[in-house]
């Protein structure tokens, strides 16, 4: 084996050692945890609200209508009913002006 050859192959050897050492290291992602997908235009986001028991925290969905610049936003108002509300939606336009103190 060349020497250039044995560098190369103990170099791939040692890289994939430790993406597998580092891998084994990541925490498995919560059933609560942020995550986001977007699909058609629209782009929905969730975050724990802090509330809840500790397996299972509310959740609140964020939905961004990128073709309607719109912002919804939605929640769960009780434990028991378990029943998604709209707690409010705002132009994002008028968000940003409101940001910009216009």
């Amino acid at each position: 084996m060349k020497p250039t050859s044995a560098i190369l192959a103990v170099s791939a050897f040692a890289i994939t050692a430790f993406a597998i050492v580092e891998s084994g290291r990541m925490q498995p992602a919560a059933f609560a945890s942020v995550g986001s997908t977007g699909v058609g235009g629209f782009t929905m986001i969730t975050s724990s609200t802090g509330e809840g028991p500790d397996e299972s925290p509310y959740e609140t969905l964020y939905i961004l209508d990128n073709r309607g610049e719109m912002l919804f936003v939605y929640g769960i108002d009780s434990a028991a009913n378990r029943k998604l509300v709209l707690r409010g939606g705002a132009s994002l336009p008028a968000l940003f002006r409101a940001a910009r103190g216009g």
